[in-house]
């Protein structure tokens, strides 16, 4: 689709603008948001409870699927696609708006074939540290974790975040 075509060039001049824009460290919220492909969720859906293991309150980790992912039940898991974007950049969506409004002081991006999606959403949280899986074609990453079992990025993820907010 044309449309598709050009929210994807405009996704990826955004995403180099708010790259610049960025501020390492900026935020010292507790908040996390995971920001998954729907071709990654299959593999990396577990991430979705990895707030019990980061030592965080459930409603301080937010759930951000990019694509569509059929059957699932859970209703705190937002799914957006580029549907959900408008021409000029801007969120249709009101609950991705309403919660990129939140301060994030953590966001873990585990993207695939909806990569440009999934960095812009994670740039837009604005959040202060972001980490996730390889490879970051547009090395927005603070963190890239070289791992593609996921049992084993997530332990990654949970020593790292520790590391992060120097907890033991």
């Amino acid at each position: 689709m044309i449309t598709n075509k050009i929210k994807s060039v405009q996704l990826k001049k955004a995403i180099e603008k708010l790259k610049q824009k960025r501020q390492f460290g900026a935020n010292i919220s507790n908040r996390v948001l995971l920001v998954v492909s729907e071709d990654n969720f299959e593999n990396y859906g577990s991430l979705q409870n990895l707030w019990k293991s980061l030592g965080l309150h459930e409603n301080a980790y937010d759930v951000v699927i990019c694509g569509n992912v059929r059957d699932i039940d859970d209703k705190d898991l937002l799914q957006i696609s580029l549907k959900d974007l408008s021409l000029d950049g801007e969120f249709k969506n009101k609950d991705l708006s309403a919660l990129l409004e939140n301060e994030f002081g953590s966001a873990i991006v585990i993207s695939g074939e909806e990569t440009l999606l999934s960095n812009y959403v994670a740039l837009r949280s604005g959040a202060a540290f972001l980490m996730g899986k390889s490879p970051d074609p547009f090395s927005i990453l603070d963190l890239e974790i070289f791992e593609n079992d996921p049992s084993l990025l997530e332990a990654e993820l949970i020593r790292y975040y520790k590391i992060l907010k120097h907890k033991k």
